[in-house]
């Protein structure tokens, strides 16, 4: 089975699960071929990347005379596919999509390379970009498509049932990343329409594990995401005040980077949080090094004002894994994360002083602690393993979905 990966950019720092995902596609004996649109920018890479045998094939960008040559040497190819093109461009102007010329672009060149390199399905995680890119690859080739939807492709404002189902609608199969996701999409976004699965995203639980736990003397919080309005930060810096005001201070390291990294440092000078350590973009390595050394992790996710929010934060997933008590809110599918309040303490969204207190009555339980972090690790065990969630993502990829049974 040879897979292409469409992504919009690759490597990516905050995106270790596709990067997982695809390791262990390999050392399953999956042959892989990733396919970005970008090259990446984020200037931080995790050491894993070392271990990727697969191939990255980066679409060309080219001036509009260099399209016109690809074009003619490639004519048959649009010659023979002339109604499903107009299908394509058809859909993505009712789409008002601005990108309409690069996606169509792609979507040829995308097509040439999978016959170039025997690519015989695509897989495009987020129902964005990359998954127009490879639905008009797919159109071009008749090389069936599937899509992971993870949460910004989900819950964001503007998405709306029509487009996702045009998008969406001609693929073989598509995935998300949660329950919660699932239930959502089948409610708001035509999912009865879809070959809809749930799959979570899975971590390593052998490289995160509770052995690795060497807690600091001092009471220390964790918190590790892109620094943007869902992930809750501001909520965890106002909690981080209730409690410098009743005289405690623990410490805080805040891992990450993002739109409201300078908002976020004005709001703890304005505070006088001077135990809040911005830390700022680290690799997969160092963030584990954190997490053994932690008391507890803080995630207080929100809906932001757009509706985005998160599914299944990876962060979450390695803290269980490694036995690191987690706070956080049941927004998405952290509650499932959380095994609704068994692995996890589960805090409404938003609400400041819950926050604080959850935080202190945390830090002030040792034994609750060791209890969450038990069965957080019987959860990651349980339903998060890496290597057992791939082997059923490499199960839908042999099995196929819509394409096979219309064969049939």
């Amino acid at each position: 089975m040879h897979v292409g990966y469409v992504l919009k950019k690759f490597p990516r720092n905050s995106e270790t699960f596709i990067l997982n995902e695809i390791l262990a596609l390999q050392r399953a004996g999956v042959q892989v071929t990733i396919f970005s649109l970008y090259k990446p920018d984020d200037g931080v890479f995790h050491r894993a990347l070392a271990d990727l045998k697969s191939p990255i094939v980066y679409l060309p960008t080219r001036k509009p005379e260099g399209w016109l040559e690809q074009m003619r040497i490639h004519s048959s190819l649009l010659s023979n596919n002339r109604a499903e093109i107009w299908a394509q461009f058809e859909d993505l102007l009712h789409a008002a999509r601005p990108d309409l010329w690069s996606i169509l672009t792609w979507g040829f060149d995308l097509a040439v390379l999978l016959e170039k390199h025997g690519v015989q399905r695509m897989h495009a995680h987020f129902a964005t970009i990359s998954a127009y890119v490879a639905r008009t690859a797919n159109a071009l080739t008749g090389i069936p498509f599937s899509v992971t939807c993870h949460a910004k492709d989900i819950y964001r404002e503007g998405i709306t049932k029509d487009r996702f189902t045009a998008l969406l609608g001609p693929a073989d199969f598509v995935v998300t990343v949660c329950d919660a996701n699932a239930n959502f999409i089948r409610k708001n976004l035509g999912g009865e329409k879809l070959d809809l699965r749930v799959l979570y995203n899975g971590v390593d639980v052998g490289a995160f594990h509770p052995k690795e736990r060497k807690p600091e003397s001092a009471p220390t919080i964790l918190a590790v995401g892109r620094l943007v309005e869902k992930k809750g930060f501001h909520i965890l810096l106002d909690a981080m005040s209730i409690l410098l005001k009743q005289g405690h201070k623990p410490k805080v390291w805040l891992i990450g980077d993002g739109e409201e990294r300078d908002k976020l440092k004005a709001q703890a000078r304005h505070l006088a949080l001077d135990n809040v350590e911005f830390l700022g973009m680290r690799s997969q390595d160092e963030v584990r090094s954190f997490m053994s050394r932690a008391t507890l992790m803080a995630l207080p996710c929100i809906v932001g004002a757009d509706g985005n929010r998160d599914a299944l934060p990876t962060v979450l997933l390695e803290a269980l894994a490694a036995g690191l008590p987690t706070i956080s809110s049941p927004v998405g599918g952290v509650e499932e994360i959380a095994d609704h309040g068994k692995a996890g303490v589960l805090v409404e969204p938003g609400n400041t002083a819950a926050t604080a207190q959850a935080i202190l009555d945390l830090l002030r339980d040792p034994a609750r602690q060791a209890a969450l972090a038990k069965a957080g690790r019987a959860h990651a065990e349980q339903c998060f393993d890496l290597k057992t969630n791939v082997a059923k993502l490499q199960g839908f990829y042999e099995k196929g979905g819509r394409s096979n049974k219309a064969k049939a």
